[in-house]
């Protein structure tokens, strides 16, 4: 067994000693990869496309959607992915200015001055969080510009949007806030916990974001939802009857059950429960809107679909394969966080460096890392996908 931990120790130094090389031309690898990956979810994107300007509704749907209402989907649907054409390309350019012009060097660059001129030691952790409000900020204006022509000029041109330009700003302050109160500490504290660890910080990782992902399940509807919602005790009467009927039949563990304001941003409805602990008990909440359009018998069956995978066990599995994939990506990243190569190409440290640092900053190791595995991941993503893809079609076949 020693043996066999030496010849793998062994073949682990052996990689890393071979991609930790200026030879290999870093940045001009991640531009590649970039440009591989946009060209084939544009690839995937465009084969769909055709498919929102067919007139004939498929079979599965003639018996419960009328012609016109089949028409406004498909037109919806064609606004969309148009939208998603010019939003993604539109995201790559950032991405390929980023890398090209080492705008992760400069974020560093910045932070450490703003530390500075606060006083503060300039710490690893104490520049990671700082680092992630500056990068949160610098992708700001993109991000707010295109959330801001979806509801505003795509969501309202199909009558969706419910959105005011007041809401719009006050949320996009509280998620910056929430970035800056919970979001930049967390990074910090996982920098703290890789250089706690060191060499084996694989599995100290992964048990931090687990904690990290409960902890959210936590927090999330009872300090973080009510900045944003309102949520309220759905009244006593038939609804309320038959929704807690439905969950003692399938013996669905409800502990409450509420009702969002989604009118407030959107006329699209929804329901959905949350509670992952083992054993706890589970929380159904209802959009009005979909009180408002839909009767008893239909909210019935959207949240038969939703128990339904409760019922096969899906948020078990879903949080299972997160996990598998967190540790293997982590597990893969320990032949990056020393490359000190990789951060030479990006302008860190070297003689032409734009941030010259004594240490590898774990999280931009991390961030470089991603995208030198941007393809892996993409194909990760897409069979990801296909695997929600079937737990939906499972929670329909629960419904039936």
């Amino acid at each position: 067994m020693t043996h066999v931990l030496h010849r793998a120790t062994a073949t682990i130094h052996a990689a890393e000693t071979y991609l930790d090389t200026d030879a290999i031309p870093w940045k001009r690898v991640v531009l590649t990869l970039l440009w591989a990956v946009y060209l084939f979810e544009t690839y995937v994107m465009m084969r769909q496309y055709p498919l929102y300007s067919l007139t004939t509704p498929p079979k599965a749907v003639v018996e419960h959607v009328s012609y016109e209402d089949f028409l406004k989907s498909q037109r919806y649907g064609r606004d969309k992915a148009r939208f998603g054409f010019v939003a993604d390309a539109l995201a790559h350019a950032l991405n390929l200015f980023m890398v090209a012009c080492n705008v992760h060097a400069h974020m560093w660059v910045v932070s450490t001055a703003l530390l500075g001129r606060l006083g503060v030691t300039a710490s690893e952790p104490m520049t990671t969080a700082v680092y992630m409000i500056v990068s949160s900020l610098v992708a700001l204006p993109l991000s707010m510009a295109t959330s801001a022509y979806s509801h505003f000029v795509v969501e309202e041109r199909h009558g969706f949007n419910k959105l005011t330009w007041a809401t719009f700003l006050a949320d996009t302050v509280k998620q910056e806030a929430l970035n800056a109160v919970l979001g930049a500490p967390l990074c910090a504290l996982f920098v703290v916990v890789v250089r706690w660890a060191g060499d084996a910080f694989v599995a100290y990782a992964v048990l931090f974001f687990v904690a990290v992902i409960l902890f959210g399940s936590v927090i999330y509807p009872t300090l973080i939802q009510p900045l944003f919602n309102k949520l309220t005790p759905l009244p006593e009467g038939q609804l309320r009857d038959r929704v807690t009927a439905l969950a003692a039949q399938l013996h669905f563990p409800l502990k409450h059950l509420y009702v969002i304001d989604g009118s407030r941003r959107s006329s699209h409805s929804n329901a959905y429960f949350y509670g992952i602990v083992p054993g706890g008990g589970k929380h159904i909440v209802l959009f009005d809107t979909l009180i408002e359009q839909s009767s008893t018998a239909e909210i019935e069956a959207v949240l038969a679909h939703e128990l339904g995978h409760w019922s096969y066990s899906h948020p078990a599995q879903m949080m299972t394969v997160s996990v598998l994939q967190l540790t293997l990506t982590l597990s893969v990243f320990t032949l990056f966080f020393k490359n000190a190569a990789l951060f030479r190409a990006f302008g860190f440290s070297g003689p032409h460096a734009v941030a010259r640092v004594s240490y590898l900053p774990v999280l931009v190791g991390f961030e470089l890392f991603n995208m030198v595995l941007k393809p892996t991941d993409a194909l990760v993503q897409f069979a990801f996908h296909a695997l929600i893809r079937s737990f939906e079609y499972q929670a329909d076949r629960y419904v039936s």
